[in-house]
């Protein structure tokens, strides 16, 4: 309810009823994972991908209604996709709940968080991870077509033990990413049975959305990738590849047909009912996910103490500069600022490899020297600042 009628509540609150709406609502299948429900971020996988005629079977027990948007998933389909994020969501849900010192219900949510982990682990099918289960009677989708959705978060959640991880990059970069100029395709191959042509929508076209929580993914496991992953997304490179295809240039679409189309670089004119070159440009995905990987690229993560960062960008000199946070390397070393809205004692860590780790001879923090501090893989060192005067910091080599 919105206007002079509407209530009032804590986030905290708020966020515990959508919590016990995905735990006992949603809730999870026969394999443990989430339920698809009537569908994840992609439509066509009960849309798209069931045949029509089969559409009535998805629908659960003793419903006669036919209208697949009717009818309910809850029951039966359950979601790698949601089981993978779900896996990562709720265990920053859990470290949300024990900042705010509710220690059970941060247990709830890290044990939910673990199951939902362990769930995805078991769908791994030798060279990728599972898609969705349907029904009994049409079974599992993604065995033989790698669908990139659920992939990346597979890694971001911990599902993907460090073997599965590595057969796993190394199958998206051949099947999804190698084939593509522009940035990953969604499937590894068209599928004959999907809405749309081949190469296009979410019949292994392009999107920008997925490709954004690839590059997060990538960042953690192999940094040349994320970089490259980074800019074969990027308008500068839809520019060089499709000079002629004035959008995607200064602006683009929700989605771009890949190489398996007959118009690659392009959008279909009609695509899931909407005419997508009556105004292709002004969609905020490729314009949003370019910035907020970068800060994946830099691995900026916050902590109740401050923020870590593990910087994924394979040159020799680059820097980032935004209100909160900076970070600068030079041949000399690493610089940076940050910069919260209140005063308070920072701990700071920067992930380094154990080259550059050791190369580290100096810290500087707000001018002062201070003893270098090497905890694993890390640099770490703490600081204090003001709204007016950031915590500023130098290592050198």
């Amino acid at each position: 309810m919105y206007g002079p009628k509407a209530g009032r509540a804590r986030v905290q609150d708020l966020l515990k009823l959508c919590y016990r709406y995905l735990v006992e609502n949603t809730g999870t299948g026969k394999h443990g994972l989430q339920r698809l429900s009537n569908g994840d971020w992609n439509d066509a996988v009960v849309l798209g991908y069931v045949p029509e005629k089969q559409r009535d079977a998805v629908a659960q027990a003793g419903d006669s209604v036919l209208d697949v948007t009717k009818a309910s998933y809850a029951q039966v389909g359950e979601s790698v996709l949601n089981a993978a994020m779900a896996s990562h969501v709720l265990e920053l849900y859990s470290r949300l709940l024990t900042y705010c010192g509710d220690k059970e219900s941060a247990s709830d949510a890290q044990k939910r968080a673990k199951a939902q982990r362990e769930a995805v682990h078991s769908q791994w099918t030798g060279k990728w991870f599972k898609r969705a289960y349907l029904t009994d009677e049409i079974g599992w989708i993604g065995v033989e077509e790698m669908w990139l959705e659920p992939q990346p978060w597979t890694i971001i959640g911990g599902a993907a033990d460090p073997t599965q991880t590595k057969t796993l990059v190394q199958s998206i970069e051949e099947n999804v990413r190698k084939p593509s100029k522009i940035g990953a395709t969604i499937l590894n191959k068209p599928i004959k049975t999907m809405q749309g042509a081949p190469g296009t929508g979410t019949n292994a076209g392009i999107w920008p959305s997925i490709n954004g929580t690839l590059i997060w993914a990538l960042a953690l496991t192999n940094r040349e990738l994320a970089w490259d992953e980074w800019k074969k997304n990027s308008l500068a490179m839809h520019a060089e590849v499709y000079p002629d295809v004035w959008y995607g240039i200064w602006s683009g679409p929700d989605t771009l047909n890949s190489e398996f189309s007959k118009a690659p670089g392009q959008v279909d004119v009609e695509l899931l009912g909407v005419k997508w070159t009556d105004f292709p440009v002004m969609n905020m995905h490729p314009h949003a996910w370019s910035l907020y990987t970068i800060t994946k690229l830099m691995g900026v993560e916050f902590s109740t103490q401050g923020v870590d960062l593990a910087p994924a960008i394979p040159k020799q000199e680059f820097r980032f500069s935004s209100p909160l946070i900076e970070l600068e390397k030079t041949t000399e070393g690493y610089s940076g600022k940050y910069a919260p809205k209140i005063a308070g004692k920072w701990r700071v860590t920067l992930k380094l490899d154990q080259k550059e780790l050791h190369r580290i001879s100096s810290v500087e923090i707000n001018g002062k020297s201070e003893k270098v501090v090497r905890e694993g893989d890390r640099i770490v060192f703490q600081g204090e600042s003001t709204p007016d005067n950031p915590l500023r910091w130098v290592l050198k080599y």
